[in-house]
Order: C-alpha cells, then structure tokens, then sequence
C-alpha cells in the first residue's frame, strides 16, 4: 500500500529547525503554555524532540492514545506533541491558532499530513489533490501553500484550558508521496494570539 520513500526529518527539525509552539511576546500575560493540564512550569515556547529520519507512514498504523499523552511524545516515524493553552488573564478573550508552513523543498509539503486533536476532536489537514483544490480523502485542505490552517476560539474565560494534540507524517499513501521528495524539508510552527478582550 506504501510507497517505498525514505524521508529524512530534515523535513521538520534538522536542517531547517523544530517543530515549535509560540506565543507572541505581545500576549505573554493573556495566555500560557504548558506541556501539563496543572501547569506546574508555564512557557511561551514550546518546542518537539527531533527525529533524524522518518519512513513514510499512514495514520491506521499510530496509536490511538496520541491525546493521553503529555509532552513530547514522537513515534519512530512522526511527531507527536500534546500541550495545554490557558487564559491566564482576567477577561474574556477570542484567541487565533495557526500553523504555517516556514520553509519547504522538493515538494515535500505535498505529501505531509498535520492532525490536530483539540479537546478530543480531530481534524486532519493535507494540501490539496494535486491539479485541483478538492481536499485529500478524509482531510482539510491547507489554507494556501504557506498556512496549513487559520482558527478562532472564542469567548475563552479566564481560566479555561484548551488542550490540543499536534501528529506530523508523510503519507505513503498520498499519490505525491513520491522518490521526487526524498531529503525535503519542510519546518512548520505553530502560534497563538489574542484578537479581541472583553
């Protein structure tokens, strides 16, 4: 069912960076970060262990238990990372999540998928089939080739948590999933920021 492509994870961490999860400085003290729901150590950064190499992969093959586990949780063959995002101020805020798409070669982007699991519900993004804009079988299309995805929270209340799972792979099912992209790199981060306070 795969195809036989050996992908090196300069793809996410190596030649270009990690994969990483920010706050703007700007709104340090309206939201936080934690790798733990108690949030015992609070950050604005975030960032997921590198993995040297990556096989190519499909999703039936990962564990199912990807959100109950805190932190950094890589498999051999994709990136796992589960993370809490607090209201830490006093008012009523909407937040914007995003994750983009920082650096791309060889067309490797084409073969990527991002699932995000917040609060238990998942949603996995891909780009477009290619030739068209018609999304990838049980996927999201990304937003343009350089924003996989662009969402609003709203009415989040001091104190509310948002718990969110961010999996990273090469599909060797994806059709582009192809011998063209070995030893791409594609680096992708993930931010957040407040829009609007009540």
């Amino acid at each position: 069912l795969l195809l036989g492509v050996f992908y090196a994870l300069s793809a996410f961490v190596n030649r270009v960076g990690r994969f990483t999860v920010w706050i703007d400085d700007d709104n340090k003290d309206l939201i936080t970060l934690s790798d733990t729901a108690d949030f015992a150590e609070c950050a604005t950064l975030l960032e997921a262990d590198i993995i040297e190499q990556m096989d190519n992969i499909t999703k039936s093959w990962m564990p199912s238990d990807l959100a109950e586990i805190d932190g950094c949780h890589n498999g051999e063959n994709y990136i796992a990372y589960t993370f809490y995002l607090k209201n830490a101020g006093e008012n009523e805020i909407d937040y914007r999540s995003q994750i983009n798409i920082q650096a791309t070669t060889k067309g490797a982007e084409h073969a990527v998928r991002v699932m995000v699991i917040k609060n238990g519900e998942e949603t996995v993004y891909a780009k477009a089939q290619k030739g068209s804009t018609e999304p990838e079988p049980d996927t999201v299309a990304f937003l343009s080739n350089t924003k996989v995805l662009e969402n609003t929270t709203e009415g989040f209340r001091s104190g509310d948590v948002d718990k969110y799972t961010v999996v990273i792979w090469l599909e060797g099912n994806d059709p582009e999933c192809i011998d063209d992209i070995r030893g791409g790199v594609v680096k992708m981060s993930m931010n957040f920021d407040v829009q609007e306070s009540d």
